[in-house]
């Protein structure tokens, strides 16, 4: 049997729970580098594949915040199972030379915020609405916890307008963000972004 390399060694700790993150920097290198998450901008997904469009949503998120980009791979997700992990280290293959990109187990965005605490996440119209949607936490009341911990975990949200259920939505068309929750909530304008996919 052969021994695990450095860097699924490293996936190993992840998925132990010795690790919560992993970092990945452009040139492939896997490490366990301390990040303050407070200057940083999170790009979220399931990459497979990674297109134009992350590539650009990252570029206009960080002009408008001045903020270091990751992408960040989950090796779990809410919905799926885990990840093979040859499919994990076929997907972090794509972001070789295009930017840094940090792996966790966090399936869900109040478990990301306790990692990256103090981080914007960037994410699309779509899973905005998801994540104001009380079925997923059993409740207005789980609702309003989870999000009430991302703040406390001093997170925030970027949105990207999306194309779904046949039509075009930005933040504003969403009538699920309740009031007291639209601070954590901020519009990235059409005019910088729109990807109708």
């Amino acid at each position: 049997m052969n021994m695990p390399n450095k860097n699924e060694r490293y996936l190993i700790y992840l998925m132990s729970g010795k690790l919560n993150y992993i970092h990945i920097d452009r040139n492939g290198g896997f490490n366990n580098t301390n990040i303050d998450w407070k200057n940083t901008l999170i790009l979220s997904g399931s990459f497979n594949p990674l297109h134009k469009g992350h590539e650009e949503l990252k570029e206009i998120a960080t002009a408008m915040t001045k903020r270091k980009p990751y992408y960040e791979l989950s090796i779990k997700n809410a919905v799926k199972l885990t990840i093979s992990t040859d499919e994990i280290f076929e997907r972090i293959r794509q972001f070789k030379g295009k930017g840094d990109i940090v792996l966790s187990d966090a399936k869900i965005f109040t478990e990301k915020s306790h990692i990256y605490q103090g981080a914007i996440f960037v994410i699309g119209a779509d899973l905005c609405q998801e994540i104001n949607n009380p079925i997923y936490y059993g409740g207005e009341e789980g609702l309003k916890k989870s999000l009430m911990t991302i703040k406390n975990n001093d997170c925030r949200f970027l949105v990207a307008g999306r194309f779904f259920n046949n039509k075009y939505h930005t933040i504003d068309d969403l009538m699920n963000i309740r009031k007291e929750h639209q601070f954590l909530f901020e519009s990235i304008p059409e005019k910088l972004f729109r990807l109708d996919k």
